[in-house]
């Protein structure tokens, strides 16, 4: 004979079915069960008001209809364009694990949705140089090359009758999508007192991990996602702390990336923060991270393989948490504050007055051109150059 199921209570009244408690045990909300398994989180002024708004669900909860979805013809976009993503896929099968891909397929599915009211045969050359001008620079960028291949396949089945060539050609004998100037990139830069300011506060507020993750950054000007994945077991040989540059790998590939190796010995101050990080990792249970809190709420993220790994996302959060708190940035017309991202610009503008050349601070910043390294940098912050050179009054012949 089977059990039978011990009611849920709140406050010593009987809860409906398909009505929980809050899962975070919060006053005053409550947990719905909808019929497709989702959950539904509302707030009642009472427990009865709470049964209330559940009986009513329970009510038509076996008689809501499902919306009717309709296969999308084979004259739209939407038909094709996840035959062209298949297609791609089955071509370069890497593609899936990139970000970058998954942005694309983004790009590609949304401009599906948003020629979905044209046929094939009514889409012209006005209709997507109209769509493309209304982009943003950083949309156009992203969508340029990937959507050069996607009109070339298909016109290479002829769908697109009204276009006689791909309008994101690169040749310049043809008409062609124009893409927008890049606009000017305002930085919102990170002062040396307000590092230490924001670092001490962290130091107040508990948050060790964050304090090792800010003095990596600024020693080392690596990223915040190159941090957070840092290992014990991969990225510490000896007295070396060795790392491959994500953005680098992923941009050029692991043989053709920048490739970091600072000799502990060499550098005490960064051989300091390591020893300190491996004592907090010990603390924290022996996580297998360089960079490690104990968080106060036990949540597992995706991808996260230890209860202290501190993934990127929540590295930003405890930044801003602990920049929030210094009271530093309350003035309105300040603009956005700096994020856990501008430690990176304040150390490519310390090693700059520190006396290195821009060329060996881009190579620490793993940039591709000198301008990105230099766009980093806090003008206000950087050294002026001491001109030696004069002319004599002999030279100049007559006196001002």
């Amino acid at each position: 004979m089977a059990r039978p199921k011990k009611p849920r209570m709140v406050d010593g009244v009987e809860l409906v079915d398909n009505l929980y408690p809050d899962p975070r045990k919060r006053p005053g909300y409550y947990r719905y069960l909808r019929a497709d398994g989702s959950n539904k989180i509302f707030q009642a002024s009472s427990v009865v008001d709470a049964n209330k708004i559940a009986s009513d669900a329970n009510t038509i909860r076996d008689i809501i209809v499902p919306p009717i979805t309709h296969s999308p013809s084979r004259q739209q976009l939407t038909y094709h364009i996840p035959l062209y993503i298949a297609y791609q896929q089955r071509l370069n099968p890497s593609l899936s694990d990139k970000k970058s891909w998954k942005n694309r397929v983004y790009a590609l599915n949304q401009f599906a949705e948003q020629f979905n009211k044209f046929s094939l045969g009514q889409i012209t050359w006005v209709n997507i140089s109209n769509w493309w001008d209304e982009l943003t620079f950083n949309q156009q960028k992203l969508r340029h090359a990937e959507f050069r291949k996607l009109f070339n396949w298909l016109m290479s089945q002829n769908l697109l009758p009204k276009l006689k060539y791909n309008p994101f050609t690169t040749a310049d004998d043809r008409p062609r999508m124009l893409p927008k100037q890049k606009p000017h990139k305002t930085r919102n830069t990170l002062t040396q007192k307000e590092y230490w300011a924001i670092y001490r506060q962290a130091g107040e507020m508990e948050l060790e991990g964050l304090q090792i993750a800010m003095a990596l950054s600024l020693l080392t000007a690596w990223r915040r996602e190159d941090i957070c994945n840092l290992r014990w077991d991969k990225n510490l040989k000896g007295r070396t702390l060795q790392l491959v540059i994500g953005k680098s790998a992923a941009q050029k590939g692991s043989a053709r990336a920048a490739r970091h190796a600072w000799n502990l010995a060499h550098y005490p101050q960064l051989a300091k923060v390591i020893n300190r990080a491996r004592e907090l990792s010990l603390k924290n249970r022996c996580c297998p991270f360089v960079v490690s809190h104990w968080p106060k709420r036990r949540v597992w993220n995706q991808g996260k393989v230890h209860m202290a790994q501190i993934m990127p996302g929540r590295l930003s959060n405890l930044f801003a948490e602990a920049r929030d708190a210094t009271g530093l940035f309350t003035r309105l017309n300040e603009g956005a504050p700096p994020s856990f991202h501008e430690v990176r610009g304040l150390a490519s503008t310390l090693y700059r007055v520190a006396g290195y050349k821009v060329e060996e601070i881009q190579d620490l910043m793993a940039h591709e051109s000198k301008g990105t390294t230099l766009d980093y940098q806090d003008e206000e912050a950087l050294p002026f150059t001491q001109m030696n050179i004069r002319l004599s009054d002999d030279v100049l012949g007559g006196e001002f």
